[in-house]
């Protein structure tokens, strides 16, 4: 349909001609002043995200190792006290147990940070080598580490102050004027936000025909809002969080192997039976060096992704066009895998080798075949699903927009709406 004065018309079937109905331009929202706006939550999105969220993962994992590690010994010890006869014997033939040896570190950043950690403080109190070279290597390793840790904190903030925050309130102000103008554009038909963006109060005052007194580029910013494509915004979100989701994994299997099944033991010069060529295998650690990989390996780690998880989820839903989705949701995968990059650019071949040649303990040493072992990585999958949609249907309703308020459990009224032809549609969705 051509363009009017900016404004579309509707089809009117009932002619035999194709007739426009102009509508009135909409007013322009008005702008609300501070007094207007009702109070923020004490607990805005970013603080859920930390205070709740990062540590609550945590513990829920932590338990859930916890409980698998306790029925797996329960079932060991049945078998054992049963006999090769016995019913929970024959049982364990066939469990086709795998008698696990130790595996190696990560080859990244803070795979060097614990080779480097262990093999010096052992060489150190052994004895062994030169003790400004050894402590001039564990330095320069943690100080790369924590390089790491500041640059993706650096990045993150930078991305949050100047980028997302940008993109959100962009995109607030798109779904607001689209909100305002559908119904009614009338200010006792809406209520604001505690952003100061307007919202529908009632369905019963939203008029599909107002949707003509947008402009051209009005209509196409409000159909290019990423809720309203809920076909690409999924997938996109799903594969985010699986980036992330993987790299907690390993933060996790870090703490189980390092802190959990690695004995607990009173002096360093216990800890590495030294093997073949450069080898050297970690069979305990004291309670001060699991202490240090637990603040500086582990900990931030798990809170900068979970962090960066919310951050990626809030920007890429913020992002009004869908070219731009897909670039983002690549472009953020950089930060994750800064450690990598360090790694193999900065990293010296013998701080490599020494990362490449540190075996630590499997989760346990002889894994019986059982539910775990074949299907319990697969959860992960669910995992993810359950945040894209929890962030969707629930998070940026909750901590974006408002916290309590007619918006709290209502779905987005992007309707089905012509645009420019009768094939051009704007999709249902829900709001930002």
């Amino acid at each position: 349909l051509p363009e009017v004065d900016g404004h579309f018309g509707f089809l009117d079937r009932g002619h035999t001609r194709l007739t426009r109905e102009i509508a009135d331009p909409a007013p322009p929202t008005p702008a609300a002043g501070p007094q207007t706006l009702p109070p923020k939550p004490w607990m805005g999105a970013q603080e859920y995200v930390l205070f709740v969220i990062a540590p609550g993962s945590a513990m829920v994992a932590f338990a859930f190792v916890i409980f698998l590690r306790h029925f797996e010994a329960r079932q060991t010890e049945r078998s054992e006290e049963t006999g090769e006869g016995g019913e929970a014997g024959r049982w364990n033939e066939d469990l086709e147990v795998v008698d696990r040896e130790p595996e190696g570190l990560d080859e990244d950043v803070y795979g060097a940070g614990i080779a480097a950690l262990v093999r010096d403080s052992y060489s150190l109190v052994d004895g062994k080598g030169d003790l400004a070279l050894r402590l001039s290597r564990l330095g320069s390793s943690f100080l790369l580490m924590f390089f790491v840790v500041f640059l993706q904190i650096f990045v993150i903030k930078q991305m949050q102050a100047l980028v997302a925050a940008r993109a959100v309130t962009e995109i607030r102000q798109i779904y607001g004027r689209f909100e305002f103008v559908m119904y009614g554009a009338d200010v006792t038909h809406n209520y604001l936000t505690p952003n100061g963006f307007p919202r529908g109060l009632d369905k019963q005052f939203f008029d599909a025909s107002n949707f003509a007194r947008l402009t051209g580029d009005e209509k196409d910013l409000a159909c290019n809002i990423p809720f309203s494509q809920m076909q690409i915004l999924v997938p996109i979100l799903f594969i985010w969080t699986l980036t992330i989701v993987a790299d907690l994994r390993r933060c996790g299997d870090l703490f189980v192997r390092l802190i959990l099944a690695t004995p607990t033991i009173t002096s360093m010069k216990d800890a590495v039976v030294e093997g073949d060529g450069e080898c050297e295998i970690i069979v305990g650690l004291t309670k001060e060096v699991k202490a240090m990989l637990l603040s500086t390996c582990m900990i931030p780690r798990w809170v900068i992704d979970v962090y960066l998880l919310w951050l990626g989820c809030r920007w890429l839903c913020a992002t009004p066009n869908f070219g731009d989705l897909l670039l983002n949701s690549v472009a953020l995968e950089f930060i994750v895998l800064l450690k990598d990059t360090l790694f193999i650019g900065v990293v010296p071949d013998r701080n490599k080798r020494a990362t490449q040649n540190t075996l630590i303990q499997p989760w346990q040493k002889r894994e019986p075949a059982n539910y775990r072992v074949f299907l319990s990585a697969f959860v992960l999958v669910l995992v993810s699903f359950s945040w894209v949609f929890y962030y969707i249907y629930r998070f940026q309703v909750r901590c974006i927009d408002t916290m309590s308020g007619p918006s709290y459990e209502r779905v987005a009224v992007l309707q089905q709406l012509v645009l420019y032809t009768e094939t051009k549609k704007c999709p249902s969705s829900r709001a930002t």
